[in-house]
């Protein structure tokens, strides 16, 4: 069975993923995720889920006894084996979490949840490998609500960051990251999915104009 475009993608840029990322931010990236675990109070045990190159376990460790990392791309959690930090490194699919019911008190997701094959599928399988009152962060692109932004915006993306990542990888790896943006659930029906899948509470919020947004939601 061959392995899905989006962690094809992956494999690909996994050496130069961190500074690619970076690069088509032009440099903003850490200032998301900051914004994304600031406000997690911590806990036992914490699930990474994509976790790539493991960017955020530097400050995912500060706030959690236990940090898991999990991903489908091998060559990208070689990456993050890389950084010698004390975590556990997973490889394993988000559709079929390899985790009992009940295993973490917080998941996180950053910038991964639009690649997976079925968000309904991983949502649900968050679900399940969270506690009683656990909590899901998820970061992701997003499309501003305003129009004239919108527009701006998705331009933006087509006319500058797709030249500019054809600069870095082949040219399907960044049409295949727009198209994820486009086909996105984005900001209200995000919400409605996690609350349909049973979710107690969930919200989300813009960063700097709705170009990203975080969803926060209760188990």
């Amino acid at each position: 069975m061959s392995q899905p475009l989006g962690v094809k993608i992956f494999d690909r840029i996994a050496s130069s993923y961190e500074f690619t990322a970076k690069f088509l931010s032009f440099g903003i990236m850490p200032y998301w995720q900051a914004k994304l675990i600031k406000p997690i109070k911590g806990g036992k045990k914490v699930l990474d889920l994509a976790c790539g190159t493991g960017i955020l376990f530097p400050k995912l460790a500060k706030k959690f006894k236990t940090v898991v990392g999990l991903d489908y791309s091998l060559p990208m959690l070689k990456e993050a084996k890389k950084k010698r930090l004390k975590t556990y490194l997973v490889r394993g699919d988000a559709l079929q979490l390899p985790f009992r019911n009940e295993s973490f008190d917080t998941v996180v997701v950053s910038l991964g949840l639009r690649h997976f094959d079925s968000i309904d599928n991983a949502l649900s399988e968050i679900k399940r490998v969270l506690k009683p009152g656990g909590e899901l962060h998820i970061l992701e692109v997003g499309i501003p609500q305003n129009p004239l932004l919108e527009k701006l915006f998705l331009t933006f993306l087509k006319k500058v960051i797709l030249p500019l990542g054809r600069l870095r990888a082949k040219e399907d790896v960044y049409n295949h990251l727009f198209g994820s943006v486009i086909s996105f659930p984005h900001r209200e029906k995000l919400v409605s999915k996690l609350l349909h899948l049973g979710f107690s509470e969930a919200n989300y919020e813009p960063v700097m104009g709705g170009i990203v947004y975080i969803y926060r939601a209760r188990r």
